[in-house]
């Protein structure tokens, strides 16, 4: 537990000490954190939930040619993850390669959403006991996706929609999932009262939807919707209560955010998705649980912003630590009771097995 609690404690420390670093040292810092977090993320040995699945399922790659490698259904499902794990398999290391190249686009991605808000370390705290540890060292293919989805948000925060889009397209290239955040950027910069954006947006969907997962439909109706014994996501209600928590206080705040900040709707309608989701996760754990991690970095951003809009220092400082306390009893209740947490537990690292 000593390196869970190591990442959770290093930048809050650094955050809350009154020593600030200036110049060019703060980018030399997260720099050096960033690089930390890279080796722990792809570097880890037998570490995570689906450890052994990413041996078992893809190990058809290993020795199989390039050409045979595009045909098989492993790389088809997810070509970006596929063909980068057969480079690995055949040319690298293996399994610590692609966790170690996915492992970067999760942390570049995460590092720019946290830099682009007024308490970068706030945002870089909150993301480290589910968002890190849980999804960056436990779901490799959707992690890789969530670091591109975190990259776009900035740029569609920053109103370059066409690069969010392209960002969504290259996180399906790793997990399919990613395709439904194109609805989001598309909301946000436009409005479905015209009926021309509607239409066009209603069939730019359904094509993309079509394509890129009418072979999974079957597979994920079953195992996601029908299946829900089978398949249950035990903390999906926990996890989306967290979205949850975040999406009220943003709706609270609204007003003093639109005066601040230009990005007001696109937080708008995640909030508003997340409370959807929310009796969802009842019925349907684990596609909403699924689903929901690529909301995660909501919590980031409004966590961060929010102790703009409180007035005085006593009241700042208390939400503040309110928030930290949160995020530490949840890593500590899911270290030590979570029903999967033992898969990631001891934490072990090729560098050091």
């Amino acid at each position: 537990m000593t390196t869970y609690w190591l990442m959770f404690l290093v930048p809050m420390i650094a955050g809350l000490s009154p020593w600030k670093a200036k110049g060019a040292l703060p980018n030399l810092q997260w720099f050096l954190y960033g690089a930390i977090l890279v080796v722990i993320i792809g570097l880890r040995h037998e570490v995570g939930g689906d450890w052994s699945n990413y041996i078992e399922n893809y190990a058809g790659l290993q020795g199989a040619t390039f050409a045979d490698a595009i045909n098989m259904h492993m790389v088809n499902q997810d070509f970006g993850f596929g063909v980068i794990h057969w480079f690995s398999l055949n040319y690298l290391n293996g399994i610590y390669a692609t966790n170690l190249i996915c492992a970067v686009i999760f942390v570049v991605g995460l590092l720019r959403v946290c830099k682009n808000t007024p308490l970068p370390w706030l945002a870089l705290v909150v993301s480290i006991p589910y968002l890190v540890i849980v999804v960056a060292t436990g779901y490799t293919r959707q992690a890789a996706a969530i670091g591109l989805i975190m990259w776009g948000l900035i740029d569609l925060m920053n109103g370059k929609q066409a690069k969010f889009y392209v960002m969504v397209i290259l996180g399906t290239l790793f997990h399919k999932t990613a395709l439904f955040m194109l609805p989001f950027g598309f909301l946000y910069a436009n409005s479905l009262s015209n009926v021309k954006n509607f239409a066009l947006f209603t069939l730019f969907f359904a094509l993309a939807f079509a394509a890129l997962l009418a072979e999974h439909i079957a597979f994920l109706i079953y195992n996601y919707v029908e299946d829900t014994h089978g398949m249950e996501s035990s903390g999906a209600v926990i996890r989306v209560s967290m979205n949850v928590a975040s999406s009220l206080v943003f709706i609270y705040f609204r007003k003093l955010w639109s005066e601040r900040y230009r990005d007001t709707r696109l937080w708008l309608i995640f909030s508003l998705a997340s409370l959807v989701m929310l009796p969802l996760a009842f019925v349907f754990s684990t596609v909403v649980d699924r689903l929901a991690l690529f909301f995660i970095p909501m919590q980031l951003v409004i966590w961060s912003r929010t102790p703009l809009f409180i007035k005085g220092t006593y009241p700042r400082t208390l939400f503040i630590l309110s928030i930290l306390f949160l995020y530490s009893a949840a890593l500590f209740v899911w270290l030590n009771f979570g029903q999967f947490s033992s898969k990631w537990l001891p934490y072990q690292n090729l560098l050091i097995k």
